[in-house]
């Protein structure tokens, strides 16, 4: 083979070679970042889930046991707010975390809706006149598991990188 043509080829291969491997890191490097930013995002989603998860269920334990020793007309949460106002920012809480949760929760996914489900099941079950702590502490059950499997599977995404 001509020394030449076997000269261009090596200059043409180093050509490509320096055209191509930073093209190749610039792109890895952006799937990496995207992946990053991507587990960083859903790690503080899981938090926040989590948090107002526990918030709730604290929440509706604390109402159930007014709930429980209360001796007066309940009117759906209204009599134990009427006598004591200050409930009525305990009351605000509740519905500001269920909302939070309803928001961070994807719509389109069958057990985040089924999650959904059950805390609204818990709420209204509240709203009742007849008080059953065995219910209560039931939805309570079932909202922490259903949670808990939502948390799980999204830990397993933020350490695979998905």
């Amino acid at each position: 083979m001509d020394p030449l043509v076997i000269s261009m080829i090596s200059a043409a291969t180093a050509l490509v070679a320096s055209i191509a491997g930073p093209l190749v890191t610039l792109s890895v490097g952006r799937r990496q970042v995207a992946a990053s930013v991507l587990s960083t995002n859903r790690q503080r989603w899981i938090d926040t889930l989590r948090e107002s998860l526990a918030d709730l269920l604290a929440q509706l334990a604390t109402v159930s046991v007014i709930k429980a020793t209360w001796q007066e007309k309940w009117d759906k949460g209204i009599g134990p707010i009427a006598a004591d106002p200050s409930r009525l920012e305990k009351l605000q809480r509740l519905v500001l975390v269920q909302f939070r949760i309803r928001l961070l929760l994807n719509p389109t996914e069958p057990d985040h809706q089924e999650l959904y489900r059950a805390i609204e099941q818990a709420i209204l079950r509240l709203r009742e006149e007849r008080s059953v702590e065995a219910e209560t502490e039931a939805d309570v059950e079932t909202i922490s598991k259903l949670g808990q499997a939502i948390l799980k599977r999204e830990w397993r995404r933020v350490k695979s990188g998905t």
